[in-house]
């Protein structure tokens, strides 16, 4: 690996590291700083409870990293690691906190500024802002073995396709995870929005973010070889996360103005359910 190279990822992976140290203590020590909301009657809260919840998908997505430190080489491997980790880690924590200060949208939106909040994670070890690590972690290796289960079935197709078969796969995943975290029974999340639209008692923008975060990110990723080509290792980072906050804000835009008139349109809510889920 070259010495800019190098530079770029250990930049990269410290960036990180001090965030999620910092969100940690944060998190734990000063729950009150960012509103963080009471654990009470949330099971599974015990200690060893949080550790296996940490370790688990740190092991997996320790073999999805192997897996892509050997196939694409490491600064790639890093990128897609700390691409997803940051794309989706910041998709989440932007909806957490409107949700959490839902009051100050309603100068803008009546609709908005009325809903009870959106959602609230209620466990984990190590945090990033207000989302556990693991979750992040859980992102990374979804999207990592959707997006090289998509490109091995659609060989040789453009990546328009690839991309959209890795963010169905990776919501078809979800369709089925997300009603089992927010069981009573195991809780790992709190949904609190008031979104008319379910499936399977799930809000509909939680399974059209998951496609469409995995999609946009696949497709800016297969851009990124070219631009460590063209443009460095550390240009070519800042262009790839520049990226992804544009298509971050983007997304934000369009989920909220559906928030918006959904809200304001569709008066009766609408649960599309598999036996009572």
């Amino acid at each position: 690996m070259e010495t800019a190279e190098k530079r770029t990822l250990l930049a990269v992976a410290a960036l990180l590291g001090v965030t999620v140290l910092a969100s940690t203590v944060l998190h734990h020590a000063f729950p009150g700083v960012l509103d963080v909301p009471s654990n009470a009657g949330v099971p599974h809260t015990g200690l060893f409870s949080i550790f296996l919840l940490d370790l688990v998908p740190l092991l997996l997505a320790g073999l999805c990293f192997v897996h892509a430190w050997r196939r694409l080489g490491p600064y790639l491997a890093v990128m897609f690691l700390a691409g997803s980790f940051f794309f989706t880690g910041l998709e989440e924590n932007v909806w957490i906190f409107i949700g959490r200060y839902m009051h100050l949208l309603a100068a803008a939106s009546p609709e908005l500024g009325s809903g009870a909040g959106t959602y609230y994670f209620t466990r984990g070890g190590l945090w990033w802002f207000e989302i556990p690590v693991y979750i992040c972690l859980g992102w990374f290796f979804i999207a990592y073995s959707c997006v090289h289960v998509s490109n091995l079935l659609l060989r040789g197709r453009g990546i328009a396709a690839r991309a959209a078969l890795g963010g169905f796969l990776a919501m078809n995943f979800d369709l089925w995870l997300d009603p089992v975290q927010v069981h009573p029974a195991w809780r790992s999340w709190v949904w609190l929005t008031n979104e008319p639209v379910r499936v399977l008692s799930i809000p509909l923008t939680n399974f059209a973010g998951w496609f469409m975060l995995v999609f946009l990110f696949a497709l800016v990723f297969d851009g990124l070889p070219g631009l460590l080509e063209r443009l460095g290792p550390a240009k070519a980072a800042r262009r790839f996360f520049l990226t992804l906050i544009g298509l971050e804000a983007a997304l934000l835009a369009g989920f909220l103005v559906y928030g918006a008139l959904a809200l304001k349109f569709i008066k009766t809510p609408v649960n599309l359910t598999l036996w009572g889920i």
